[in-house]
């Protein structure tokens, strides 16, 4: 860590006798609703170019996260992603759980985790925000917002296409083909665009029992924009989304069975499979839509007001089977069978006259219906009996028995229907030419039904001679009365606001401080309490944080270094977390009370040579469960780190260019570290858990390397890139304990090994 401050240091140092004429391109943001100038924003913001982001060879949240002081993003799948921003993590399926993190596309919340991860190309920036940030995104930025801004159509002809093609340390293929065709239709009236991305990787983690390995990938994502300039004043712009993911199965890999032929590091081949009877014989893997549609209008009704309307449908269905006890065995084989559909509708006022006073006010509308099905099995010669060993002594034993192919099933759904509506306002005041006052307040109210229901389908007891089931007699499921569906239904209000003052203490230094609540709603759940059979309603209070933070924005030398961060401090009320419920294949949704973060985030960008272009970020986060909640009870969960958080998180590189009489020659390198990481909110510790006496559930600091080597002709023409991730074949995990940590299984997921690989890219003009 010392090192990577001296290094921050020194290019300080070393660019104040460096030329003058270098300096940083003005980066112009939308996160306060109006273009904005980064510097002049005064809340804490990191944004990434399109160009910014093909540079570092950036397709992925999980890879743009790298870069992002205080900004984690895991993906198991491209249906299961975890986004976590300070701390606070972001991920859960099921459908009645709100999520905290604020995903957007064009301003279209996109947050339900099956549907929240999505592949960035041709984008013109994204921006993260760090924080609550209700004021700003609405009721899922209780802890920060994402925005992703695709490239709308234009006026001027545009082309591009690149092929890839890259090889893994373990020998498997990455292909990719993706580019983007723009111009006019009508000259000045019409403009149309199109981009896609195809792309494959293959499994890196190998099938001892031959065939298709684990942990891949396979996405094809198309779009069509559209831009109408029905007025000079007005102007609409339609967006058009498709993206299919099939990747194979992920690879979860139990510690305690060793497969076939193998062991049990998590770093090494596994023996995964379905079962022939399972639900057709469907293999592991992944099905994934994902559809929207987005209109954007903005009409300038004069030079001091304006006005836009943003809606959006999105829709997605998900199916991914999956090996839930990690081996060979048929102990648990489950399916996530998901869908979503949403309506949302926002208008905005926007006034602006130059003068003391500038403002936005509008109201949001949501409409959302979602509904996670999932089908678990057990085979009755090979599964069963380690189940009822297990329920019986709290482990069960590596099953002796071949596989019956007779399957004992059960199932469990839930759905969720939620109308919101949201009023907003936020005012700045300009006190003088370095003095603003801003203030900010959300009105949010929902109306929300959730169903649930959990129960056997069929006798567990093995053989031809039929036995009466009892649908709500449940093996590894939280059953609901009879098996029957239970619902509920409740209407849910409350305010968040924010307050900020920014001072410009020079036209390169700007300050700023302040003071916010970001609120999740209300959760309607079904948990089975203690001592009962069946699940019963279960209403978990808002959860509420409140922010007060400090930072500042300073450009030195002339622009050609721009330091931007903040220190922040986080008190939570009612913290709602997912946990696995011990001795079932679900999970259970409860308060753990109250909890407390602070940290701090620095990011340094700095271009000392006009050949030269150098960053730096430091994430510093933590964030620990308070040892009382609010009334002064011992908590559960004391002292415990927040799940999927580091402590310490440092990004670095450098881009150094080569201009020749052929064309423009540029290395990248880069580094990132992450400190140790737990993946549950127990933090694996035996003491909270009913079946598991060894902490191991986790991983430690570690650090990945990835260069590029880039070449550009002269007119910018034709680009070649040579590069590598991972380069020096990191081992690390992306998750541990999943859904066989239940039952003494835990599972875990290793992380991508090395990449090389070289693209081609041929643009116009």
């Amino acid at each position: 860590m010392k090192s990577a401050l001296r290094c921050g240091t020194v290019a300080v140092l070393a660019a104040s006798t460096l030329p003058l004429q270098a300096q940083i391109e003005e980066v112009i943001v939308t996160a306060q609703k109006r273009e904005q100038s980064l510097k002049d924003v005064p809340i804490n913001i990191n944004a990434m170019s399109g160009d910014k982001l093909a540079e570092l060879n950036i397709q992925q949240f999980d890879e743009l996260a790298n870069f992002i002081p205080g900004l984690e993003v895991q993906e198991q799948s491209a249906n299961n992603p975890a986004f976590v921003i300070r701390g606070i993590t972001s991920d859960s399926g099921e459908s009645n759980i709100e999520p905290r993190i604020a995903v957007f596309q064009d301003g279209v919340p996109s947050s339900r985790s099956r549907g929240s991860f999505f592949e960035l190309h041709d984008l013109e920036r994204v921006e993260v925000v760090k924080g609550p940030q209700s004021t700003l995104f609405g009721r899922a930025a209780l802890i920060g917002g994402i925005n992703v801004i695709q490239r709308k159509a234009d006026y001027e002809t545009e082309a591009q296409i690149k092929v890839g093609y890259g090889e893994s340390v373990r020998d498997t293929k990455y292909k990719e083909v993706s580019g983007h065709l723009g111009g006019a239709i009508i000259d000045e009236r019409l403009a149309g665009r199109v981009a896609f991305v195809d792309k494959e990787r293959d499994p890196y983690m190998e099938n001892l029992l031959g065939g298709e390995g684990y942990n891949g990938a396979d996405v094809q994502a198309y779009r069509i924009a559209l831009r109408a300039n029905l007025m000079e004043t007005l102007r609409w712009d339609i967006i058009a989304n498709h993206q299919k993911d099939t990747p194979p199965g992920t690879g979860f890999k139990n510690n305690r069975f060793a497969p076939p032929g193998g062991d049990t590091s998590p770093f090494t081949g596994a023996a995964l499979k379905s079962s022939p009877s399972y639900r057709g014989g469907k293999e592991l893997g992944l099905e994934r839509e994902l559809d929207s549609l987005t209109s954007i209008l903005v009409w300038d009704i004069n030079e001091d007001w304006s006005f836009t309307s943003i809606s959006g449908k999105r829709d997605f269905e998900s199916d991914e089977v999956f090996d839930g006890d990690g081996s060979q065995y048929d102990i648990l084989i489950a399916s996530e069978i998901a869908e979503g559909e949403q309506f949302s509708q926002e208008i905005r006022f926007n006034y602006d006259a130059g003068g003391m006073l500038s403002a936005f006010f509008g109201a949001n509308y949501l409409e959302e219906e979602g509904e996670q099905y999932v089908p678990v099995a057990t085979d009755k010669q090979q599964g069963l009996p380690f189940f009822l060993e297990f329920l019986a002594r709290g482990e069960g034993s590596e099953p002796s028995n071949p596989p019956s192919g007779e399957l004992y099933m059960e199932e469990f759904a839930n759905r969720s229907d939620t109308t919101s509506v949201d009023l907003f306002a936020d005012a700045t005041y300009h006190v003088n030419d370095k003095l603003q006052l801003t203030a900010g307040i959300r009105w949010t109210k929902d109306d929300k039904k959730t169903s649930y229901f959990g129960r056997t389908l069929g006798s567990p007891v093995p053989g031809p001679i039929p036995v009466p089931n009892d649908p709500g007699n449940t093996l590894f499921i939280a059953a609901s009365p009879g098996g029957e569906l239970v619902s509920a239904s409740d209407t849910f209000e409350g305010f968040s606001w924010r307050t900020v003052a920014s001072y410009a203490f020079s036209e390169d230094l700007n300050g700023w401080v302040s003071y916010s609540r970001g609120r999740r709603p209300e959760v309607i759940a079904f948990n089975t309490p203690e001592g009962e059979d069946f699940v019963a309603r279960e209403t978990l209070d808002a959860e509420e944080v409140d922010s007060y933070e400090i930072g500042g924005f300073y450009s030195l030398m002339d622009n050609r270094i721009n330091i931007s961060g903040s220190v922040f401090y986080y008190e939570y009320a009612n913290f709602q977390t997912t946990l696995f419920a011990p001795g079932e294949a679900a999970v259970i949704v409860l308060n753990a009370g109250s909890a407390t973060a602070h940290g701090l985030e620095l990011q340094i960008d700095a271009q000392p040579l006009d050949n030269l272009q150098t960053f730096f970020s430091y994430g510093y986060n933590y964030g620990r469960f308070s040892s009382e909640d609010e009334d002064g009870n011992p908590q559960e969960f004391a002292g415990n780190k927040f799940r999927l958080s580091p402590d310490h998180s440092v990004a670095i590189g450098a881009t150094l260019s080569f201009p020749t009489d052929v064309g423009l020659f540029s290395i990248t390198p880069s580094y990132t570290y992450k400190s140790e990481i737990f993946f549950d909110d127990d933090n694996d510790r035996p003491d909270l858990q009913e079946f598991d006496d060894t902490q191991d559930e986790t991983q430690p600091g570690y650090a990945i390397w990835d260069l590029s080597l880039r070449y550009e002709s002269m007119g910018g023409n034709y680009v070649v890139e040579l590069y590598g991730k991972n380069i020096r074949d990191e081992d690390y995990l992306l998750d541990a304990g999943n859904t066989g940590d239940s039952f003494g299984l835990p599972t875990f997921i290793p992380g991508p090994d090395r990449l090389v690989g070289i693209t081609f890219t041929a643009k116009y003009p």
